[in-house]
């Protein structure tokens, strides 16, 4: 998966989200939007790739536990979705 940060064992939750946009504009104001978040927010128990594909924002991650995994995906979501409705207005 290309995200590093140790063994297998030390991170056994993993996958990615793919979330499509309408158009490659959209998609790159609301990475661009989140990316200073991603940036600076430490994570000790996750490890997180976030990344612009054209009109795709994919998040992938790795999670040592199940607490880890719902707290960054949240928060990472949370930032997507005020992003997107900052498109609305």
């Amino acid at each position: 998966m290309g995200l590093q940060g140790g063994s297998r064992e030390a991170w056994p939750i993993e996958g990615v989200i793919e979330l499509v946009f309408p158009d490659e504009e959209a998609a790159r104001v609301v990475y661009e939007s989140v990316l200073y978040e991603h940036r600076t927010v430490p994570y000790r128990r996750s490890r997180i790739d976030f990344l612009l594909d054209g009109r795709k924002i994919v998040i992938r991650f790795l999670a040592r536990d199940n607490s880890a995994l719902r707290g960054t995906l949240n928060s990472y979501l949370r930032w997507i979705k005020v992003a997107m409705d900052s498109l609305e207005v």
